[in-house]
C-alpha cells in the first residue's frame, strides 16, 4: 500500500517536471510462462534526450546498532522482515539486470529505449529512525536527512499524560501528522501498543504536545 502511494506522488512530480518526460511505468516483463519482474520507471531528460532507468523504493528503516554484519544490514524494517543490504542485493542482482534480460529487449525497442546507453537509478524514500540514546550526528550526512523519529523497547517506552498519543495504520504512514483525528490519552494508547507487540507488530506511535508532533516505534523483538 505504502510503495503505491509514494508511485502515485512519483509520478504526480514526474507529470509536472518541466526536465524529465514518463516514457514508460511499472512496465511487466514476461517469459513465456511467467512474469519475471517488473520495470517501475522509464525517463527522458527533455533537454539532454539522457534516458534513466528508475527503480522507486518507499521503506521505513530502524538502526540496530547491536545486528550483526555491516552498516546496511543494521538497518531493518520495523519487524525484522528486511533490511536495506536485502534491498541493495535486490536492486543489484535483480530489478537493475532486467533492463538488459532478453524477454526486455522488444518492450525497450518499441519505445526507443537504448538499455546500453540509459542511466540506472534508484529513488530511496525512506523514514529512518534510531534508537531512542543514539546520536544523529554519527550517521553519514545522507542518511541524516532521512531520520525522522526514534525507536525504543517497551520496557524503555515512558507516556506522559500531558501528551496526546496516536496510532495509526501503516497505509496511513505517508499521511501528514495533521491529517490524524483519532488522539487519545497515555493509558489508551498503552493498551493500543501492548495489543500491537502482542501479534508481534512493532506500532508507529504520534506523540503531540501543542503542534509538535514526534514519531517513534515500539519494538516487539527482545532486548539483547
Amino acid at each position: 500500500m505504502l510503495g503505491r502511494q509514494a508511485e502515485a506522488i512519483f509520478e504526480s512530480i514526474i507529470a509536472d517536471s518541466k526536465s524529465y518526460r514518463l516514457l514508460a511505468a511499472n512496465i511487466q516483463i514476461q517469459s513465456p510462462s511467467k512474469t519475471i519482474g517488473e520495470l517501475d520507471y522509464l525517463l527522458q531528460e527533455k533537454n539532454t534526450k539522457i534516458q534513466f532507468h528508475v527503480e522507486l523504493c518507499c521503506k521505513f528503516y530502524l538502526f540496530d546498532p547491536k545486528r550483526f554484519g555491516s552498516f546496511e544490514q543494521k538497518w531493518i524494517g520495523p519487524n525484522k522482515k528486511d533490511s536495506l543490504q536485502d534491498k541493495i542485493t535486490k536492486l543489484r542482482e535483480k530489478q537493475f539486470p532486467l533492463l538488459f534480460d532478453k524477454h526486455t529487449e522488444k518492450i525497450l525497442e518499441n519505445l526507443e529505449f537504448n538499455p546500453l546507453k540509459a542511466i540506472q537509478e534508484c529513488y530511496l524514500a525512506a523514514s529512518l529512525y534510531l534508537p531512542i540514546d543514539a546520536a544523529i550526528n554519527e550517521l553519514p550526512r545522507a542518511y541524516q536527512k532521512c531520520v525522522v523519529g526514534f525507536w525504543v523497547y517497551y520496557n524503555q517506552l515512558v507516556l506522559e499524560d500531558h501528551y496526546s498519543y496516536a496510532l495509526v495504520e501503516k497505509k496511513q504512514w505517508l499521511l501528514p501528522s495533521n491529517s490524524i483525528t483519532n488522539w487519545c490519552n497515555a493509558s489508551e494508547i498503552r493498551n493500543k501498543i501492548l495489543k500491537a507487540l502482542e501479534n508481534k507488530k512493532a506500532p508507529q506511535v504520534y506523540k503531540k504536545s501543542g503542534a509538535v508532533v514526534e514519531k517513534f516505534f515500539v519494538v516487539w523483538w527482545d532486548q539483547k
